[in-house]
């Protein structure tokens, strides 16, 4: 009688693999700490303004979500770590473009929620606006 893989305790490949991580010029040591990198309130403040035109959008979602969403949105900017602002503005940036890829972005997204901690709370309801608009 044969074994298999499972019953002679022999690793499976890929049975228990985590996603690999997306690198990106934030996580990256050789980035300078250069006074440009040190993000001030006028920032938010531009990114804010930025969540204000991305739910002037039309969108595919009641009016209830879209309230919910944005305030959810609005207090984590203010709270969130400097390092996850780039990437909320880039994205906002994308959604208010004319002919935005929802697949491409909203993949973006998930990729992001997948490697970096803490982020679900914004994260979430960014990826419900981004497959609304």
């Amino acid at each position: 009688m044969t074994l298999t893989k499972y019953q002679r305790g022999d690793a499976i490949d890929g049975w228990n693999d985590c996603p690999t991580p997306v690198m990106s010029s934030q996580n990256s040591s050789q980035q300078s700490l250069g006074k440009e990198s040190i993000r001030h309130n006028q920032d938010r403040e531009g990114i804010l303004n930025l969540c204000e035109l991305v739910f002037k959008k039309p969108m595919d979602l009641p009016e209830r979500e879209l309230t919910c969403y944005k305030s959810k949105l609005q207090t984590q900017i203010q709270t969130m770590n400097e390092e996850h602002l780039d990437f909320i503005e880039s994205i906002f940036n994308e959604i208010l473009e004319a002919n935005i890829n929802k697949n491409k972005v909203s993949h973006r997204v998930l990729e992001y929620m997948m490697v970096y901690e803490g982020v679900t709370k914004w994260c979430a309801p960014l990826k419900k606006i981004v497959n609304s608009v």
